[in-house]
């Protein structure tokens, strides 16, 4: 283990200046008391996390208190955190997978932030990155998912990423390093620990060394990403950013090598901010044929990102999030998102001509559904809003945030679409005045 440690912490330039300190993530097994054992017998500044996920009732709570003790007898600082996450993840409709590593992950970078900590330190090791890499080959991960486990991202270091479990093991025994075991990580019906206990194990009467060749295979193929991503970005130097928003001139990716396309399209999403999460291989082949397609045609994708192939450029936005719906009083003001909104019976320059007996009605304001139709005011037929606001010009992130007017349910406005034909005002009728103003 030692060995494996040390090349990695020299390769990836891993620890910090001498008085610089390393925050290091401890369960209380195995991995992590070695990692922290090691780091601190090495002499370096080290302090201990440990968050208690509260899924194991008093078993977490013991973890908790062996990590504190152990620490406590070796002068090393330790920090502890916790939270529900079953709670969490039924809360964000997450798998409890998922929800741990995000309040985890929240509460190692907060720590660090409040200690002053140069450095996050995980206990990842090689059989870690193997189950990585085979549950991204599985869910149709390009090479990007076929990387791995990243050795060093920002000050977050994985120093044991190529280390066996059985060197870690060996290292445990040798040096007498306390642990304690976690009996969840046998239950298969967690992922990681079914491709842990049923996959792994047939590849290795494939071939013995089959983690330490995954492992090692991903690392590779993480430095050849790193250059193909240097090439990549030389087909967006004409790149044009916006707020929320990335444009590339299609002649630009006409130019990209095949083989090149895709990433320059991820690479894209990467200077929009929208992340990955959820997005397969299948969403970036449709993506690029959208991208060479003909103009006018958008696509749906992912955390909110809208594509649109238009005027001879491929354009995407992030989606805003509208505020939920709510009600309307004739006479008062309503601060919606980015607008103003007002019903009155007083007449108001640019404002919508409205029946006047909407007032009647129960009255709301709220973000466009999918599917909504309305007749336009001086139309018959009805039309989907979604349709009016591309005829309209209205960018796919500009309308999610349009406000509608709803009258007893029905769309009876919306900005910058106009009024609904069923409540619009005939010339000769008294009206109810809506005013939409867009707060700068």
């Amino acid at each position: 283990m030692i060995a494996a440690v040390e090349t990695l912490l020299r390769q990836y330039d891993m620890l910090p200046p001498e008085d610089g300190r390393v925050l290091v993530a401890v369960s209380g097994g195995m991995d992590s008391m070695c990692l922290l054992h090691y780091l601190h017998a090495s002499g370096v500044s080290v302090a201990a996390a440990h968050f208690n996920h509260r899924l194991r009732g008093t078993a977490a709570d013991e973890d908790e208190r062996f990590v504190r003790a152990w620490c406590a007898g070796q002068g090393i600082a330790c920090y502890v955190g916790g939270t529900d996450v079953a709670a969490l993840a039924a809360q964000r409709g997450w798998s409890v997978e998922e929800a741990g590593r995000s309040a985890r992950y929240a509460f190692l970078e907060q720590t660090a932030n409040e200690i002053g900590a140069k450095r996050i330190a995980t206990a990842h090791h090689a059989r870690d990155n193997a189950e990585t890499v085979l549950f991204n080959l599985a869910r149709g991960s390009g090479t990007d998912g076929l990387g791995g486990i990243a050795p060093r991202r920002g000050r977050l270091i994985r120093p044991m990423l190529i280390a066996l479990p059985e060197e870690i093991a060996a290292y445990a025994r040798v040096h007498g390093v306390p642990y304690r075991t976690d009996e969840s990580n046998g239950d298969v019906a967690y992922t990681r620990n079914f491709i842990r206990h049923e996959v792994l194990p047939l590849l290795t009467q494939v071939n013995a060394a089959a983690v330490a060749h995954m492992s090692e295979t991903a690392l590779r193929t993480r430095r050849e990403n790193a250059f193909l991503d240097e090439l990549a970005d030389g087909y967006l130097q004409e790149l044009q950013r916006e707020p929320d928003a990335v444009r590339l001139d299609a002649a630009a990716l006409a130019r990209c090598p095949e083989a090149l396309r895709v990433r320059v399209l991820r690479r894209m999403l990467d200077a929009l901010g929208a992340g990955k999460k959820d997005f397969t291989a299948r969403h970036y082949a449709t993506l690029e044929t959208l991208a060479m397609g003909p103009d006018r045609t958008q696509l749906d994708l992912p955390g909110g990102v809208t594509a649109l192939r238009a005027h001879g450029a491929l354009t995407l936005t992030l989606r805003r999030q509208a505020p939920p719906a709510a009600a309307l009083t004739v006479g008062q003001t309503l601060h919606w998102g980015a607008y103003s909104i007002r019903l009155s019976e007083t007449e108001a320059p640019g404002a919508y001509r409205l029946r006047r007996d909407i007032a009647a009605c129960a009255l709301t304001v709220g973000p466009w559904r999918a599917g909504e139709y309305m007749v336009p005011e001086g139309a018959t037929t009805p039309r989907s809003l979604k349709r009016l606001a591309a005829e309209r010009g209205v960018a796919p992130h500009e309308r999610d945030t349009l406000p509608v007017l709803r009258a007893d349910g029905r769309v009876a406005a919306v900005f910058g679409l106009g009024a609904a034909e069923e409540f619009a005002a005939r010339p000769e009728q008294e009206a109810t005045y809506l005013f939409i103003c867009k707060n700068q």
